[in-house]
């Protein structure tokens, strides 16, 4: 009951809203960068005990002869021994460097092992967040929930009891097998006793090598699943992550519309230097300018609709900038003209002509 209590609380997030949604790709980098990778202890295991099997195969028989032999020269030089403290000092040391240099090379693999292992699994990755105190972790009571009655430690005790029982069959049959091998020995040489032992090992631990191999691969997926599940999102955390990413959309409202109304003062700005102001008569309104020593053809600097329109007119008014009503061209230049563009060459005539009259107009010739 205890469990499914658990496992229930483990679908919700803290206000109470479903985990339904697949975990994004920001969600697992983010997940990462915090030390919450699918990493799977007995991947590591099985890795380490085929380590030992090829140690056990190739490197063991040497260290066993060459410690037959450091333990042979010891015997036979004891009576170098003086029976001084010192002495005794000196011979331990020794020993112990020399054994030291017979099991370096071992676990100088067993590390190379492990690392490679976890890079496999999880690639390169460095975070402080594991082990980064957190006052949350020092709750007594919630820490025995977490280490007794969790999923995880369900999983870790089921986990365990299955490896045992399995490998104590395994072993049971090994042994049953081998076992016919043992009662002709008797007579044999001690080297053929210490060659039958060591296949007989041999085999058994090949035997135990298939056990880890099925055991890492199921564990792997259950954690990758397991990892995926912990990730779950809802739908609102899906919404405020696409906010995150891509902005919140009032914000962005806000921002487009500030960025229109500063865009419409600059506008704004440039009507008072048109030469002249194209309307349709009420509803349009674009201003044209045209430099002939620095322009190719005449410019649009300013357009509007409605409202916009008339504020357009308006300054156009107080600048005393000539207003020539032409609904085609109006209309043509609203739709097809972005502000700061030339006009279309078909429109260059027409424009032509007004703002020949337009000249005439500052010029004082009617």
């Amino acid at each position: 009951m205890i469990f499914a209590d658990v496992f229930t609380m483990a679908k919700e997030n803290e206000n109470g809203q479903e985990r339904s949604e697949q975990p994004t790709g920001k969600r697992l980098q983010d997940a990462r960068e915090k030390g919450q990778v699918c990493k799977s202890t007995e991947v590591s295991t099985c890795f380490l005990f085929l380590g030992t099997i090829i140690s056990f195969y190739f490197y063991i028989p040497s260290v066993a002869k060459k410690l037959a032999s450091i333990v042979s020269s010891y015997l036979d030089n004891t009576g170098c021994w003086d029976g001084s403290q010192l002495s005794a000092i000196s011979i331990f040391h020794k020993a112990v460097i020399e054994l030291g240099i017979l099991v370096l090379p071992i676990l100088v693999i067993f590390l190379l092992i492990g690392l490679a292992s976890n890079i496999m699994q999880i690639g390169f990755i460095i975070s402080s967040e594991p082990i980064t105190p957190k006052f949350s972790k020092l709750d007594p009571i919630k820490g025995f929930k977490n280490k007794f009655f969790s999923i995880k430690s369900l999983e870790l005790l089921i986990k365990t009891l299955v490896i045992l029982l399995v490998i104590t069959w395994v072993a049971y049959r090994a042994i049953k097998r081998e076992i016919p091998d043992f009662p002709p020995l008797i007579d044999s040489d001690p080297s053929v006793i210490l060659m039958t032992f060591f296949q007989s090992a041999m085999h058994l631990l090949w035997d135990f090598l298939w056990i880890f191999v099925i055991v890492a691969v199921a564990d792997y997926v259950f954690q990758k699943w397991q990892h995926t599940k912990d990730l779950m999102m809802t739908k609102q955390e899906i919404k405020d992550e696409m906010k995150q990413y891509e902005g919140n959309p009032q914000i962005k409202s806000r921002i487009r519309s500030i960025q229109l109304h500063m865009a419409r003062r600059r506008m704004m700005k440039e009507v008072p230097k048109a030469d002249v102001v194209i309307t349709n008569p009420t509803h349009l309104a674009v201003a044209l300018r045209y430099d002939r020593g620095k322009m190719a053809a005449p410019v649009v600097v300013a357009k509007g609709a409605g409202i916009l329109a008339e504020k357009i007119k308006e300054i156009a008014r107080s600048s005393r900038i000539p207003i020539v009503e032409n609904k085609p061209l109006a209309q043509a230049l609203y739709k097809s003209v972005d502000i700061g563009d030339i006009i279309p060459e078909k429109w260059y005539k027409t424009v032509a002509e007004i703002l020949a009259y337009v000249y005439r107009l500052k010029a004082g010739v009617r």
